[in-house]
């Protein structure tokens, strides 16, 4: 996937502490991805990181022109524990990002994994997210689910795993 020819986009907040959206387009007439993670870590428009080496893999797989990534929380971060300390992990322009990034795709795919790695006072956002899905016309889907019932984050993940509708537990 390295020498994959592509063009992307990021949006950054202006402070730089959040990144609204990673976009890789790939060219071609297929589908266009939407699919929210939990918070970025490293990659940006110029280097991708492990994460969106397999989202790339994914979706290649699914022939998709584009993929839009979102994630429930904007703040940038290698370490999930590093949410519990920031001001503001959501971000303040998070949700409309999300909004357009669901509105502006073909398929919508949801890959935060469990709660139980998100510090304890952060593992409801998901509800809130949820909501801006279904105002946005989200029809979820995810690569299986996790025993808490939330979808299954990509990295650690098969390529052939299918596709199945999400449902909010």
């Amino acid at each position: 996937m390295t020498d994959l020819l592509m063009t992307r986009r990021v949006v950054f907040s202006e402070c730089r502490l959040f990144r609204y959206l990673l976009e890789h387009d790939f060219g071609g007439t297929g589908p266009v991805i939407s699919l929210g993670m939990v918070n970025p870590a490293e990659a940006d428009d110029e280097k991708n990181d492990h994460t969106m080496t397999k989202v790339d893999g994914f979706a290649i797989r699914l022939g998709a022109s584009k993929v839009k990534v979102w994630n429930k929380y904007a703040f940038i971060d290698k370490d999930v524990k590093a949410l519990r300390t920031a001001s503001d992990p959501v971000g303040p322009e998070n949700d409309d990002y999300i909004a357009q990034a669901i509105r502006d795709a073909d398929i919508h795919i949801v890959a935060w994994g469990p709660l139980a790695k998100l510090p304890r006072p952060l593992r409801s956002r998901w509800r809130g997210v949820v909501d801006v899905l279904d105002r946005a016309g989200a029809r979820p889907m995810c690569w299986g689910t996790a025993g808490d019932g939330q979808p299954r984050h990509p990295l650690m993940i098969a390529y052939a795993t299918p596709l199945v509708p999400w449902s909010a537990p």
